[in-house]
């Protein structure tokens, strides 16, 4: 008989890449969600669309079990869905930056970072982690329990921004972050460029166009990036890491897929049929006995 947390964990983890990524390539959950009717989770008389049994299990963590997952997808839901839209701004999990990786990144008209911490985590990173954050983006937040949130306010650095998230899903802002484009880094949002970005960036920029080998396009176009005004560098940067995401089909394909797999679905990549075929899968009917 499981305990309830041991419940609890198990449901979780229907919301990690691993699930997701299974369910898209196979096309079927049976094999996918096996761990599941191991435990007795799977045994129903009324089947319904597996996408319900996603959206059972999100309500049930999100109040009883309040781990990573739950605070990113509701930053995505209130941040990206709420605020913005999906065909205008950008969202990124785990995202590296420096010797760090951010949980959530958003890119709109700025770029914004947001490091969670939940009620199991501690400050022991987190000096360090938003060391590397101030270097790449003008705002950054710490996302914390309602309970804990004002701590954070006392040991965050100056200019970051604390936020709390309360158990019924809304993000309020406890301490206003401040901009941060004076202190921006060359080398640390070149770095999470890719090779295609950067190029396309310096032939913008400068009017040049890169005739090396390959060996050394990198280097030189580093270098020119180093030189930009950091106002430019910045805009730049924002420019190309909003059109990795905003496509149409991604953005259309985030937007049908269940609210309780909005962050997963982001931190997936997946090709044009594996959207498709979790799209189709997603509607199937599974046995659910979650309650």
């Amino acid at each position: 008989m499981l305990t309830n947390t041991e419940r609890l964990r198990l449901l979780a983890r229907l919301f990690t890449r691993p699930v997701f990524s299974s369910l898209a390539q196979r096309g079927k959950w049976q094999h996918s969600l096996a761990f599941l009717k191991n435990y007795g989770l799977l045994e129903s008389s009324r089947p319904r669309p597996l996408s319900l049994l996603f959206d059972q299990a999100w309500e049930e963590i999100k109040i009883g079990y309040r781990n990573e997952y739950v605070y990113k997808n509701e930053i995505a839901n209130r941040i990206l869905f709420g605020r913005h839209r999906p065909h205008t701004a950008s969202f990124h999990v785990e995202m590296p930056i420096g010797n760090s990786i951010v949980d959530v990144a958003v890119f709109n008209g700025t770029s914004t970072a947001y490091e969670v911490k939940t009620e199991y985590d501690s400050a022991r990173r987190l000096e360090t982690q938003t060391a590397d954050y101030l270097k790449a983006f003008e705002h950054v937040y710490v996302v914390a329990h309602p309970s804990l949130a004002q701590d954070y306010c006392g040991v965050v650095r100056e200019g970051v921004g604390v936020m709390a998230l309360s158990q019924r899903g809304s993000l309020a802002t406890i301490k206003k972050a401040k901009s941060n484009i004076q202190a921006l880094h060359h080398r640390t949002i070149f770095r999470c460029l890719r090779r295609e970005e950067y190029v396309s960036i310096i032939r913008e920029a400068s009017g040049q166009t890169i005739d090396l080998p390959n060996g050394l396009i990198a280097d030189e176009c580093n270098r020119v990036f180093g030189t930009l005004e950091i106002d430019l560098a910045h805009s730049l940067y924002v420019k190309a890491l909003r059109e990795r995401k905003i496509g149409l089909q991604n953005a259309n394909f985030m937007s049908t897929l269940p609210t309780s797999l909005r962050a997963v679905g982001y931190a997936t990549p997946l090709s044009e049929r594996q959207r498709s075929a979790i799209t189709d899968v997603l509607n199937e009917c599974v046995p659910v006995a979650l309650a």
